[in-house]
């Protein structure tokens, strides 16, 4: 159970018991949300928001902000601009480096997600997601509106002075200034852009984030690479001619495909004449690759770090390691790392460089000895890291219908655009969940975040 929450979580569990269901304790029977927000994730919206002081939020967001400008910065800083050597330290073939670079290395709009586990006081930093393929963005608005247009939570809000972020907004912002650098019209037409297939298989949950930027009047539209035609260098959908385009294609799909290769030439050539601008070009994903934050807490790139990025790192980023490193230090100790990882398995997690949704981690504590060293051995270690757990604080639900009360354990997803912080959203695992990996099977549940003052 939860020891010392905070005083705005004590006092909604403690109306939640005096309450009942008709109460505050029951405000999840009354959330109401747009159609497809309901089609994709109806019941899967925790007993409660979560709660977080307003300096403690806005304190994580200055660190990750200096975060992402230390890692935009390290292929120059400590490759002297070689995107080629950067890629290798990654374990990224040449092939994936020439597609990273078709349009220049050039330092991207800060626009990502950070993912990360609370422990009091403490915000330890799981991957940091850069510019392509994010997710969740509706839930910071949806969620917390849901929950206000309820008259019992919104009272108790006012009481509290409760206040959230809704990123929407400021996406709206953001792709309006892309788009006048290449169309003059009031508004853009924006496209989310995905592989071939992947929008049919997978627009249950793009529709939430259609719907939701529709509401704040940004004319966006789902395509697949193939559906896109090029007319006079500018990109066109169905005729309409497309100012910005938030790309969700990877390397790793213009390298499986070379239908998707050859489509993706006429956008990366558009972006590159100022006709179709892209928000998150194929660059992002060199600073997306999680095999950045190994190379973190190697003593070689420690030395070019300032002593305020240091500070950065070591507060927020778990002890992490490149399985492509056969000696690394501990504790001040040199040690075999590989044997390391067999003898303390219930403390690390192995997850692989690029695959997005919890594929391909393996948490050793989870797992048993036999299945540990056969993931240890069968992974290719130029493209996996080892990294130490990060615990997450219980936080305290009452169920609506049984008044039990449960813990469960949240993944804050924090947002960044290129005017700062932009939201927070949750995805949360309860204590008897199968696996701690947030992935596409585990269904966690979602819900809000609301800062309260000092």
């Amino acid at each position: 159970m939860s020891r010392n929450p905070c005083p705005v979580t004590q006092s909604y569990m403690d109306e939640c018991a005096a309450e009942g269901r008709d109460g505050l304790r029951g405000v999840v029977d009354h959330l109401r949300f747009p159609p497809h927000f309901t089609t994709a994730f109806d019941g899967r919206v925790l007993g409660r928001p979560l709660f977080v002081e307003e300096t403690a939020i806005r304190g994580v967001a200055d660190r990750l902000i200096q975060f992402h400008d230390l890692i935009v910065s390290l292929p120059s800083r400590l490759f002297g601009g070689d995107v080629f050597a950067y890629g290798e330290a990654l374990g990224l073939d040449r092939r994936s480096v020439e597609i990273v670079r078709r349009n220049g290395l050039v330092p991207p709009i800060p626009y990502g997600r950070a993912d990360l586990h609370r422990d009091g006081d403490s915000w330890q930093l799981l991957e940091f997601n850069i510019g392509a393929d994010l997710g969740g963005m509706e839930r910071t608005g949806d969620i917390p509106r849901a929950l206000m247009d309820v008259p019992r939570f919104r009272q108790f809000a006012e009481t509290h002075r409760l206040t959230y972020l809704d990123i929407g907004a400021s996406i709206a912002r953001m792709v309006t200034r892309c788009a006048e650098s290449v169309s003059a019209a009031d508004a853009p037409v924006v496209v989310l852009l995905e592989s071939n297939g992947r929008v049919a298989k997978y627009q249950k949950y793009m529709l939430p984030f259609q719907e939701y930027m529709r509401g704040k009047g940004i004319d966006l539209r789902l395509a697949e690479v193939g559906q896109l035609r090029s007319l006079g260098g500018k990109i066109h959908l169905d005729g309409t001619p497309v100012d910005v385009i938030l790309r969700y294609v990877s390397v790793d799909q213009i390298l499986a495909d070379s239908e998707v290769a050859a489509a993706m030439e006429p956008v990366f050539r558009a972006h590159e004449e100022g006709r179709t601008v892209q928000l998150t070009p194929i660059c992002t994903d060199l600073h997306g690759n999680k095999g950045i934050l190994p190379m973190l807490h190697d003593p070689r790139c420690r030395a070019a770090l300032a002593e305020d990025e240091l500070a950065v790192v070591d507060g927020m980023l778990p002890w992490t390691r490149s399985m492509a490193e056969s000696k690394v230090e501990v504790d001040g100790d040199a040690v075999d790392l590989v044997e390391y990882c067999r003898a303390h398995r219930e403390e690390l997690i192995l997850k692989p460089n690029n695959d997005a949704r919890g594929g391909g981690i393996v948490a050793g504590w989870e797992t048993s000895d036999r299945d540990w060293r056969q993931a240890l051995g069968e992974c290719d270690r130029r493209r996996f890291l080892v990294q130490r757990k990060a615990p997450a604080q219980p936080e305290p639900v009452q169920d609506a219908e049984t008044g039990e009360v449960r813990d469960w354990f949240a993944t804050w997803g924090v947002y960044l655009t290129d005017e700062g912080y932009a939201g927070t959203y949750i995805r949360a695992l309860s204590e008897s969940a199968d696996s701690v990996v947030v992935g596409w099977d585990a269904l966690p549940q979602l819900t809000a975040v609301f800062s309260y003052p000092a």
